[in-house]
């Protein structure tokens, strides 16, 4: 008999997503009401198993319409093709920078005027901004819950 029971040799999720698990329940956000048009959102990360969960979060409020990459270099040509209305973009990918992407996505005419929320382990509070040569955007601390993911996602602001 193997030692090993199926539930034991489960992939565990990293622990800054752990907060996004313990809060993933269907809400409609209040600001998006039934019968409007889904709000697009670009979530460019190098962890999957942030991406998918915040994308199931997302997608389950049944207000958004999601796309996930994984790789710095593709998110540029990603967001041209998708034509997002709000990105959430990583700082630190291994392979392209996120400040770097972010001063891609300014310099497309089409995407200019998108609006990036920076997400990070590096962050400390919710009331941070990200600021670069580029532009100020806000920043979501990881973790964080589905509350101030689905907020963001509807109004990417400051505060």
């Amino acid at each position: 008999m193997n030692r090993f029971s199926a539930t034991a040799s489960f992939i565990r999720i990293p622990r800054l997503v752990a907060g996004c698990v313990r809060s993933l329940r269907a809400k409609r956000p209040a600001a998006i009401q039934k019968g409007t048009r889904k709000r697009r959102v670009l979530l460019v990360d190098d962890e999957s198993a942030l991406t998918m969960i915040c994308k199931l979060m997302l997608e389950q409020t049944d207000s958004f319409v999601v796309q996930v990459e994984n790789l710095g270099e593709r998110a540029l040509s990603t967001a041209q093709s998708f034509r997002p209305d709000v990105i959430f973009l990583d700082i630190h990918l291994p392979d392209k920078g996120g400040h770097a992407i972010a001063g891609d996505l300014k310099a497309d005419l089409q995407l200019r005027d998108v609006p990036i929320v920076f997400w990070s382990g590096s962050v400390q509070r919710k009331t941070d901004v990200v600021a670069n040569s580029h532009g100020c955007w806000p920043a979501l601390p990881k973790p964080f819950s589905s509350a101030e993911l689905t907020e963001l996602a509807t109004n990417p602001s400051y505060q």
